[in-house]
């Protein structure tokens, strides 16, 4: 007894301790798969913070190939104090020192000099020999945002967007110059000349029908249809969503004006000298504080454009800009430079055609695809005033039934109804035979067996008449049921003859009234695209 005692005391002890030790191995599991975890994701912080200081070290060194370049610095903070001030219409601050070989410097006076309405010919000249592409950027959107449009000429312009990529990929600046285009910076001329360089670029059977087509509503004729007419009255109904479309955008009565966000922002303020490390802070603040305008804002491009620099320090200033990103552990993309690629044009146009929200990138961009769209639209108008048939035919089994405006070929409907009645309710031999027999064979059993020899014979031929009578029923129910059938085919066909005949007349009848239509659609269309 005392031995079994032990015993199971000593089974209960290992059960126990197998427990604890099946815990503690699930314990560790889930430490190492969490030790594991904050491995990786101390690995990942030491190799960001390593990459961030690594980058701190060169900005560092950097910082010092910039201190000779300070006069120019200088120009930059000038620069954009020059526009606050224009924007805000408060006093220009102080001229700096000019800066020997920087397109800038001649710039900044040309645009002070256009804005008081005394263009200075020389210091334009001077901008455009030392980086004519970059001071035409530079005049043609800053213009734009003070509100001084009429003072863009086309030739800046012509030169500041360019010629989009063979791929029809556009650079952020021609984008920005496209957008700023389209809100009115550049006035009328200005916003022709983007629209034939990105009609250009634009794919001419990039769908565009079926992309406006979205952006307009219409409503189907609730009336009678014929299969026969579908195409033309789907095209019909097309041309009315098209032109509603076109009217939709076009309405619009806010893009007939410049967009008052295209106005340079007037909160910004950097007054900071390279001698004031203090104020140099300040600045620096301000300007990383400053709103956040879209990617397409003129004012976000002009202050990317001031911040590229002069040529020799344009490279050092890039991969400052690069720097700074990793240090921060802002994406290095952020660091944007004027040649980024901004999508390709199709894309844009697909993206602006569908902004409800945005009616100047809306209108510009159905300016630019209206040539494109235009012979697709004929198209459709052509197929919507296709003459309608004279007849159309109604299958009816074997039988087709040519129908007319004044109803149905009656020999045709004859014959199909003839068909349909003759074989209806038609009984065969095999399926008389079978309830006649019964009723025979029942008689014969209750008659002849029933009285010769047991009256359970008389009972057996009444269940089997019975069954027999049953069959017969339900023979007659099966033939009514195939006449009624029959009868109601019958009228279905005649009532869709009777509503194709209808349709057909009402169809006849209206195409004066639906060929007037199609013309006003296509019209007002034509109209709207080309003008």
């Amino acid at each position: 007894m005392s031995d079994w005692w032990t015993e199971r005391k000593q089974n209960q002890q290992l059960s126990n301790l197998e427990s604890e030790m099946s815990y503690a191995r699930q314990e560790a599991s889930s430490l190492r798969s969490q030790l594991s975890r904050i491995q990786g994701s101390l690995q990942s912080r030491v190799d960001s913070m390593s990459r961030a200081f690594d980058a701190f070290v060169e900005l560092s060194d950097l910082r010092h190939e910039t201190a000779g370049f300070v006069a120019a610095a200088e120009l930059r903070r000038y620069a954009t104090r020059v526009l606050s001030a224009m924007a805000s219409g408060t006093e220009l601050p102080e001229p700096v020192a000019p800066v020997a070989r920087y397109w800038l410097s001649p710039a900044t006076q040309a645009l002070i000099s256009l804005h008081a309405a005394t263009p200075d010919e020389q210091a334009i000249s001077a901008a455009m020999e030392l980086d004519q592409r970059r001071t035409s950027i530079y005049l043609s959107l800053a213009l734009a945002v003070l509100g001084q449009r009429h003072q863009v000429q086309n030739e800046w312009l012509d030169v500041a967007f360019g010629v989009p990529a063979a791929d029809g990929t556009l650079t952020r600046v021609q984008r920005v110059l496209w957008t700023t285009a389209a809100r009115g910076g550049f006035g009328a001329d200005g916003l022709e000349l983007v629209v034939k360089r990105l009609q250009s670029a634009a794919s001419p059977d990039g769908g565009w029908l079926s992309r406006l087509e979205i952006r307009g509503s219409s409503s189907r004729s609730n009336g009678p249809r014929l299969k026969a007419t579908e195409e033309q009255d789907e095209a019909a109904y097309r041309l009315s969503r098209i032109r509603n479309a076109v009217e939709t955008i076009l309405g619009n009565t806010e893009a007939r004006e410049p967009d008052p966000d295209l106005n340079y922002p007037e909160t910004r303020k950097t007054d900071s000298t390279p001698d004031d490390t203090k104020s140099s802070r300040r600045g620096a603040k301000a300007s990383a504080e400053a709103e956040k305008e879209p990617e397409d804002s003129a004012a976000a491009m002009l202050r990317l454009l001031i911040s590229e620099g002069s040529e020799p320090e344009r490279e050092t200033l890039a991969r400052i800009a690069v720097l700074r990103a990793r240090v921060s552990g802002a994406a290095e993309s952020e660091a944007q430079t004027l040649d980024d690629s901004a999508g390709t044009v199709d894309a844009l146009l697909t993206e602006d055609l569908g902004l409800s929200s945005d009616p100047h990138l809306s209108t510009a961009a159905l300016r630019v695809v209206g040539p494109l769209v235009l012979p697709a639209v004929e198209t459709v108008a052509r197929t919507a005033e296709l003459p309608a048939p004279s007849e159309v035919s109604i299958e009816s089994g074997v039988h087709t039934i040519t129908v007319r405006a004044d109803g149905p070929d009656q020999l045709e409907l004859g014959k199909a109804t003839s068909s349909l009645t003759a074989s209806a309710g038609v009984t065969t031999t095999g399926q008389r035979a079978t309830p006649i027999a019964l009723l025979v064979g029942g008689a014969v059993v209750a008659i002849g067996l029933g009285l010769l020899l047991h009256w359970f014979w008389i009972v057996v031929g009444l269940v089997v008449m019975a069954f027999g009578l049953n069959s017969y029923v339900k023979l007659r129910g099966a033939v009514n049921a195939d006449k009624t059938r029959a009868a109601g085919e019958v009228t279905t066909l005649n009532e869709r003859c009777a509503t194709t005949a209808t349709a057909l007349a009402t169809y006849l009848n209206n195409t004066d009234a639906r060929k007037a239509a199609i013309a006003e659609d296509l019209a007002t269309i034509r109209h709207q695209l080309t003008t």
